[in-house]
């Protein structure tokens, strides 16, 4: 996975489209983009849809098909897909279909293109929609074909996937801060036992915590507003010493 990141990052470096820039890709439906891929993150967005697409709870969906961990950089829970351990394929992919089509996680419904910002480091806990303005890049693929055209915003609407995105820029906000505070956390030496306790708050908050049949926004906006109270208090609390 850090060897696709990589080659992610320098694509950004160099291969930038801009929204009404054009690429070429036709997909041929081989479901090949939906094996041995272990870089699928999800946010609470995509467990949302695949929750209300499937009938069932957000908690569910994480238990049953996907892998809950601590990002070796980002310090906070990180949600992505495990693939079936049979075919190294995803575990909503059937018999080369996708059971969640019109739900399935905005990473594949971009595919080959990536969605990524830039953001200079000291402007992490001053995040603002000017600062995150999304960057595309057309993906390295070695499978469907290029007798089709498309400029990038085309394709955005065909997955419904809005330019000026309210979830993308509110998530990207939080899990920013909430990054940046943990890494600030453990420079403090804060306890094991408080970090468990404060990555299980942050993983129930971004992740579980949420009616999948009713609007997303709402609940995401009460949630991560919670969090940064909760997380400004706790970081006001260590520099103060508590005072």
């Amino acid at each position: 996975m850090k060897k696709r990141m990589a080659v992610l990052a320098e694509s950004f470096e160099n291969n930038t489209l801009g929204l009404d820039d054009t690429f070429k890709f036709n997909c041929r439906t081989c479901g090949k983009c939906c094996k041995n891929r272990h870089d699928i993150m999800l946010s609470t967005r995509d467990l949302h849809n695949i929750a209300n697409s499937l009938g069932r709870t957000m908690q569910y969906v994480v238990e049953r098909y996907c892998d809950v961990y601590i990002g070796e950089s980002s310090r906070i829970p990180i949600v992505r897909l495990h693939p079936n351990s049979s075919e190294q394929a995803c575990p909503f992919l059937r018999n080369r279909r996708c059971i969640v089509h019109n739900a399935k996680p905005v990473v594949c419904a971009l595919f080959p293109l990536g969605r990524g910002i830039k953001m200079p480091m000291a402007d992490k806990y001053a995040v603002t929609l000017e600062k995150i303005q999304p960057e595309y890049i057309f993906q390295p693929v070695s499978c469907g074909s290029q007798d089709q055209i498309h400029t990038v915003r085309n394709w955005l609407e065909q997955f419904g996937i809005p330019v000026e995105d309210e979830f993308y820029v509110l998530w990207t906000q939080t899990i920013t801060v909430l990054s940046v505070t943990f890494c600030k956390l453990e420079d403090m030496e804060i306890p094991d036992s408080s970090k468990e306790l404060l990555w299980d708050f942050v993983f129930s908050a971004l992740y579980i915590s949420y009616d999948a049949g009713k609007d997303l926004m709402s609940q995401f906006r009460d949630n991560t507003d919670k969090l940064m109270e909760i997380f400004n208090k706790i970081y006001l609390n260590e520099i103060t010493g508590g005072i």
